[in-house]
């Protein structure tokens, strides 16, 4: 009989599973041999992971198959398919410890579309040809789609429309001579007739030339008005004015809409934040200043409210385009970080509007999410909320969004609370009524900054066990599982095992 380690694994377990003997042994609490095991109970909701393209070209396809599924019950990959964006397609980012698997190099992401794009559905856009550079003709959904079949797994595209988009914008020179911390036309313009075109072709090229399961959508941007307010980027002013062409214009001419007030009292706003980062505190009071220009320029916000209502149509766009091809997909959405920490966010991106969907991933990433609260704490103290010290203004925003009471000094080294997980899981149930499901989404070794929480097996379990048992319908991995070490993700998967085997 092979002999068992001290973690109750046989070197068998261990190299089934993926794992080195060495990060086996990280694991004394979470990775017993059940672990592997199937669960007794069969799970039918999603249990996902993200990953991306270089995964299957660095560790080969069926390698990585492996790895996930000897990590416990995950049955839904979110394949990184259109994207120009780190956060879920290329290697470990530079500067990060490296994961326990993979090329041991630092990524060279290029981005585009890690599919085969097929002309017929880009005759109304000029963008004719996305095809990913990266890796040649290599199409990573005709490469992985038969293999995770064979295995009973579900798969799902993960699409992000991160490009940026500069091509017929009038006026940019005038906006970037304005000197205001480099201010730039914002990325993919919602109401851009070509952009609006690609992402519906798009997305029925992709769920009628594959057999594919579900389709996320993700758009991790923010309108002019949050941009306007953005005091840093790393140690750096990123105040902007952005959303000024020519399609934002005439649709707020339309609207009745001042633009050029509404682009006056921008500029002011960006002012505002510009003084308050360095500390120009306005008479009257950092707040005082800045809602004395909103109530000065109403316009700002009419203007905001056009970007959003933009926003929100491509997301419309993406499911009812998914649905015409294929009305039976599972198409759904990723909500991004921001909705959970910031209330300006959440109150412009409600669930309910977006339960027309058929499942709604919240981010609810509470490992990482310590440092990036505290980022936009410390930011938001600077500018509009001057007034108050880091911690009172820390307090007023946990009220904001019905958060227990945190110390900043240990937010980033402690990560957000459990308490959090659960309040956001059951704040995504209770606002779509049912009307969709809510697949939480976990982060796994995100990239933080070493003096920050690092995840570890049992922070896997603990805020998936913490998801499940706020009512989650589905679990979802993230970001790419080229930054996730195995035993991480087992930890997660663990968690998801023992559930629903009634042992949480």
């Amino acid at each position: 009989m092979e002999k068992e380690n001290n973690n109750g694994l046989t070197r068998r377990d261990i190299v089934k599973s993926g794992l080195t003997l060495g990060a086996a042994a990280m694991m004394p609490s979470l990775l017993t041999r059940s672990a592997f095991a199937a669960p007794k109970a069969k799970i039918d909701n999603v249990i996902g992971i993200q990953i991306g393209a270089i995964s299957f070209i660095d560790e080969g396809v069926n390698q990585v198959l492996d790895n996930i599924q000897a990590a416990g019950p995950i049955n839904t990959l979110f394949l990184a398919t259109f994207t120009y964006d780190s956060g879920i397609a290329g290697r470990q980012i530079a500067g990060y410890p490296f994961p326990d698997h993979g090329k041991l190099e630092y990524q060279d992401l290029k981005g585009g579309n890690y599919a085969t794009p097929h002309p017929q559905f880009y005759k109304n856009t000029i963008l004719k040809d996305t095809k990913a550079p990266d890796h040649g003709d290599w199409d990573m959904l005709a490469a992985v789609l038969p293999e995770a079949k064979k295995r009973g797994l579900k798969t799902y595209v993960f699409n992000q429309d991160s490009f940026t988009w500069y091509k017929d914008v009038p006026n940019i020179a005038k906006l970037q001579e304005t000197g205001i911390y480099g201010q730039h036309v914002e990325s993919c313009c919602d109401l851009n007739p070509d952009y609006i075109n690609f992402v519906s072709g798009m997305t029925k090229d992709i769920c009628s030339s594959y057999d594919i399961d579900g389709l996320m959508w993700s758009s991790e941007r923010q309108g002019p008005f949050n941009n306007a307010i953005a005091p840093f980027k790393g140690d750096r002013p990123s105040a902007r004015i952005t959303c000024f062409c020519q399609y934002h214009r005439k649709a707020a001419k339309e609207r009745g809409i001042d633009v050029d007030r509404a682009l006056e009292g921008y500029h002011k706003l960006v002012d505002f934040t510009r003084s308050s980062t360095l500390r120009q505190r306005p008479v009257d009071g950092y707040f005082a200043g800045f809602w004395r220009i909103m109530t000065d320029y109403p316009e700002i916000l009419a203007y905001e409210k056009l970007w959003t209502d933009g926003n929100h149509a491509t997301y419309r766009n993406v499911y009812d385009s998914a649905k015409a091809v294929k009305p039976n997909i599972q198409a759904g959405f990723h909500i991004w970080h921001s909705n959970s920490l910031s209330p300006f966010t959440k109150a412009e991106m409600p669930y309910e509007r977006l339960a027309y969907a058929d499942f709604i991933k919240p981010v609810i990433y509470n490992i990482v999410g310590g440092s990036r609260y505290a980022g936009y704490i410390n930011s938001n103290a600077s500018t509009v909320f001057g007034d108050l010290s880091k911690e009172e203004y820390l307090k007023l925003n946990n009220r904001l969004m019905n958060y227990e009471d945190m110390d900043l000094s240990t937010l980033g080294a402690e990560g957000m609370p459990q308490d959090y997980v659960a309040k956001e899981t059951k704040r995504a149930l209770d606002s779509v009524q049912g009307k969709c499901k809510i697949y939480a989404g976990l982060d796994i070794d995100i990239p933080n900054a070493a003096k920050n929480k690092q995840t570890t097996p049992e922070d896997a379990y603990r805020s998936t066990m913490t998801a499940l048992k706020a009512g989650a319908q589905g679990i979802i991995f993230a970001r790419k599982y080229s930054e996730m070490k195995l035993p991480n993700i087992a930890g997660g998967a663990k968690a998801v095992k023992d559930f629903y085997e009634g042992k949480g």
